[in-house]
């Protein structure tokens, strides 16, 4: 484990940390339903994650385990995913790696708009940044949101991720009644909801989904 993560790994800092969450929620009278967490992760498209496999020396000496491959692709696409407190999400935003050639059509010849509902846009490393960040917050958090949330406040819980503490991004937020809590540093990895429930199972079923893919090609 990096050094960082298990220093900020510790049962005091977290309960100081929710028992601040939980003041302010009181404070500001918010409903689980109108509690947020947003998170992002990052796909090299042709890379596979690691992965483990048991298998007999009997199969090995037959060839009848094949290694993994992948195709190197290392182009860049980010998601961009925000679930309420009651179960229910946003429509996912999506990243893509692109210069002055713009968004390619093949990119999104699979997004069926009778089943696919997804905000797209574009960056030069394929990884979120301070305008995307607001461009999100306003474009899709607080339009998708508002009508819901009528005149009661709601809260928005990110990572320390510069894109979501730029002056910009908190004033939006002020003066549109949304509070804004930031998980402690180096602890994302144990408290960030999204990490441990979605996009761990999501980056697995994806390394699966590009082998089986690339198998079969």
């Amino acid at each position: 484990m990096d050094s960082n993560r298990y220093n900020a790994d510790s049962e005091a800092k977290y309960s100081l940390y929710f028992s601040l969450l939980q003041q302010k929620i009181n404070q500001y009278s918010i409903k689980s339903r109108y509690i947020y967490n947003i998170d992002k992760k990052g796909f090299l498209l042709g890379i596979t994650t690691r992965s483990k496999r048991i298998f007999s020396r009997q199969e090995y000496k037959r060839k009848a385990v094949r290694q993994a491959i992948q195709d190197g692709n290392r182009e860049w696409i980010s998601l961009l995913a925000c679930i309420y407190a009651d179960g229910s999400a946003l429509d996912p935003s999506l990243i893509y790696e692109a210069g002055l050639e713009g968004l390619l059509s093949g990119w999104v010849e699979d997004i069926n708009p009778e089943e696919h509902s997804a905000f797209i846009t574009l960056s030069s490393s394929g990884w979120t940044n301070n305008e995307i960040g607001l461009a999100w917050l306003e474009q899709v958090f607080d339009r998708c949101t508002r009508e819901k949330a009528g005149r009661s406040y709601r809260l928005l819980i990110v990572d320390g991720h510069g894109s979501h503490v730029t002056m910009d991004f908190l004033n939006y937020c002020d003066r549109h009644r949304i509070l804004v809590a930031v998980f402690p540093p180096y602890s994302t990895y144990t408290l960030q909801p999204l990490d441990v429930c979605m996009f761990k199972p999501l980056s697995t079923t994806y390394s699966e989904e590009l082998s089986a893919f690339l198998y079969r090609g």
